[in-house]
């Protein structure tokens, strides 16, 4: 038996509560994953596994062996990661995620140059708004946009985008200008739906918080969808500012109580905690650097 690997292998059984997941992630057949796990236990002569058809969760050994084997499959992997920096261009794998419309307006135009300046390193990348978990899913990195939720992860801010109420001249002219955050219930809204509905908006204005209750015409997950569906003139949207620059600027769209402030959206990249950072996610983080995502 492999034991590094027997132990590679129970770890990430343990991070996924799953043999399948696990083994994908160690590119071994299911099979190979549970008779490694099987021969550690058998080595150990203790169960580290309840295994049932629902659910596999460690035993009370199995969960003290993950947190003692744990630190160790780190460190190795960071030495090796190490010395392949020093001797070598940067290779392996790189999983990312990224929110999809902003990653398919700020990521996509770019990646390109960074494929071609790490020619050995292989990118696997997710556009999605689903929130990943890095740690069970197996990626190195994700742009996360708004509040940061995991503290289990390290969070590097790169941007900060402002937040703005728009909506198109044809609707303003047809159904009025609000002139204060309160007006907004007379109006047709249309809100943005994530793991909570965009029920409420909040404004500020000379230290007073406003908080607003929307009517709501439609309710969606994306902001693209919003934006286009906004210029058409049937609603009033709330979206930050790298959605809409350039409605803005030709005119299909109007910025209305720009008076009121309201929270900003810190844009950070975040990654599992490393006392090293690996040499490819640092390359990544100078990639989204150099794009001076920080002028929203």
């Amino acid at each position: 038996m492999d034991k590094l690997n027997a132990i590679s292998v129970f770890c990430k059984v343990i991070e996924t509560q799953s043999f399948t997941q696990a083994a994908a992630q160690q590119n071994i057949s299911v099979a190979m994953a549970s008779k490694l796990v099987a021969q550690l236990e058998e080595q150990l002569k203790t169960r580290l596994l309840q295994r049932t058809t629902r659910k596999i969760s460690p035993t009370e050994a199995g969960l003290v062996y993950y947190q003692r084997c744990l630190p160790i499959l780190v460190e190795l992997e960071e030495a090796e990661s190490s010395i392949s920096s020093l001797a070598t261009a940067l290779q392996g794998n790189l999983t990312i995620s990224v929110p999809r419309d902003f990653g398919l307006l700020f990521i996509t135009p770019n990646l390109a140059s960074f494929i071609k300046a790490h020619p050995n390193l292989h990118i696997d990348i997710s556009f999605n708004d689903r929130m990943m978990d890095l740690i069970s899913e197996g990626y190195d990195l994700a742009l996360r946009i708004g509040h940061l939720q995991d503290s289990s992860l390290v969070a590097k801010k790169i941007a900060t985008a402002s937040m703005h109420v728009v909506a198109s001249p044809e609707y303003l002219e047809k159904n009025g200008t609000p002139q204060t955050p309160e007006e907004l219930h007379k109006h047709h809204c249309l809100l943005y739906k994530a793991r909570g509905n965009q029920i409420y908006w909040e404004f500020q204005q000379k230290k007073q918080l406003c908080r607003v209750k929307m009517q709501s015409r439609m309710v969606c997950n994306n902001g693209m969808t919003l934006m286009e569906i906004a210029k058409t003139g049937l609603g009033i949207i709330n979206t930050p500012s790298f959605f809409i620059q350039e409605a803005l600027k030709n005119g299909e769209l109007v910025e209305i109580l720009a008076d009121y402030e309201q929270q900003p959206l810190d844009i950070n990249v975040v990654y599992p905690h490393r006392r090293h950072l690996p040499a490819k996610t640092k390359a990544f983080i100078e990639f989204l650097q150099d794009l001076k995502l920080c002028q929203f």
